[in-house]
């Protein structure tokens, strides 16, 4: 990176502004990631490479050796063969003899070499692909130890993992154990029953929680999937008859808000013989189940107050993709900043998670480029648009003075913004 002096004495020298000088320096800058981006780039490329050598070279060891195998057992059975038949002179020596001839020892101890040669190759394009060690972009953070073995628990039963969730409760003397386990464990009951076809346990749990999930928005429709795809399956194993028979009896109670769909069903009837070629084909498609198993979680999660994706999962998901810049940022830092970059109560970088990591949402101030927190909350001008606390007391120079909208020509002071909440923004603290 240029510094300012270099920057002041390049605009002297060649005439030109400072303002180009910085889109220079900013070029350079930019040119560095993306060369530094290429050779990671090349390195996993490497790394790749390598393990297709090593899965090959395992192949061809695998092949050698059991052709060597195979070359020994048929000398040592035709040696048993001569002497069964009484043929006992030179029998083992001739059997030494053609062990020898056909250098197994040599030849396995060439392949297993170059094996092994293939694997330390691979072993350091992966040192130079991903860092050993990351403790340089690791942070001391004092965990509450009771809270730490609620969540892996709660993990452990959450993915169904009971047997080791029951041993981790054992070991870590967990006083609730139980407790955490039994909702959990009821869910993936039910959850057995739909991967098998069965929708009844689902029916009947929806049936003992009806209250609870009316009270849901998102759980709005949930009962008549069921529904929907019990009679899918009825028409499947029974026929026409028996899935029209199953409409009529539980069907009335959801025509006012889902009769398009009851109609598509009805029109499917008619295509019993070839629902394959027919209109309603998407009805005969398997990741209905799937689906059907995904929004159950969902629901039941919701009911238990637990999110639908393990906390902790999620925590280690998002670490993983924030982990290359944290490595990339702890390695240019040095002397005392590494005690800032250790205790900062923010990083001095964005770093972009995706938006399957946003769970509510947030406000960044369009002038300063950074999100708002509970010091400096976003404010909304007369005009409507709406900036963090902070730039407006910057644009106004003071707390009393007339200020233009930086994006439009309304005028305003201070005192006539107005602050905002988001329903579910959640503040930086």
């Amino acid at each position: 990176m240029i510094g300012t002096s270099d920057q002041l004495w390049l605009a002297k020298a060649c005439k030109i502004s400072l303002s180009q000088v910085h889109r220079i320096a900013n070029s350079a800058a930019i040119a560095k990631d993306k060369a530094s981006m290429s050779n990671e780039s090349s390195a996993l490329a490497s790394a790749a490479t390598e393990a297709d050598r090593v899965v090959k070279r395992q192949k061809v060891c695998s092949t050698k050796f059991a052709d060597a195998v195979d070359g020994l057992l048929a000398a040592v059975n035709d040696s048993r063969n001569r002497l069964q038949d009484g043929s006992t002179e030179h029998a083992l020596t001739d059997l030494k003899q053609h062990i020898t001839q056909l250098g197994v020892s040599s030849e396995l101890h060439d392949q297993t070499k170059q094996l092994h040669g293939a694997i330390a190759k691979l072993g350091k394009a992966l040192e130079k692909a991903f860092v050993p060690d990351i403790c340089k972009a690791t942070r001391p953070v004092e965990f509450d130890q009771d809270t730490l073995n609620q969540v892996v628990a709660e993990h452990l039963f959450h993915e169904g993992r009971f047997a080791v969730g029951e041993k981790f409760i054992q070991e870590a003397s967990m006083a609730n154990g139980e407790s955490l386990k039994r909702p959990f464990e009821a869910m993936h009951q039910v959850l057995k029953q739909i991967r098998a076809h069965n929708l009844e346990p689902a029916l009947h749990w929806v049936e003992d929680h009806r209250q609870e999930l009316e009270r849901q928005p998102q759980a709005k429709g949930f009962e008549f999937k069921l529904y929907r795809l019990s009679f899918i399956n009825t028409l499947q194993q029974q026929g026409h008859k028996a899935a029209l028979q199953y409409a009529r009896q539980h069907f009335a109670r959801f025509k006012d808000f889902n009769m398009p769909e009851i109609q598509r069903l009805m029109g499917s009837l008619c295509y019993t013989r070839r629902q394959s070629s027919s209109p309603y084909a998407e009805f005969n498609s398997p990741a209905q189940w799937d689906d059907v198993a995904h929004e159950f979680t969902r629901q039941c999660c919701g009911l238990l107050g637990q999110a639908y994706e393990s906390p902790l999962l999620v925590c280690v998901a998002a670490g993983s993709v924030a982990l290359p810049t944290l490595l990339k940022l702890a390695s240019k830092v040095v002397g005392p900043q590494q005690h800032q970059f250790k205790t900062a109560p923010q990083l001095t970088v964005p770093l972009e998670l995706g938006k399957e990591f946003i769970f509510h949402s947030t406000f960044a101030c369009p002038v300063s480029r950074e999100q708002s927190t509970a010091e400096n909350p976003p404010k909304m001008l007369p005009c409507g648009h709406v900036l963090a606390s902070q730039s407006i007391l910057k644009i106004a120079r003071g707390s009393v003075r007339t200020f233009k909208c930086p994006y439009c020509p309304a005028e305003a002071t201070p005192q006539t913004c107005r602050e905002i909440h988001f329903p579910d923004l959640v503040p930086v603290a």
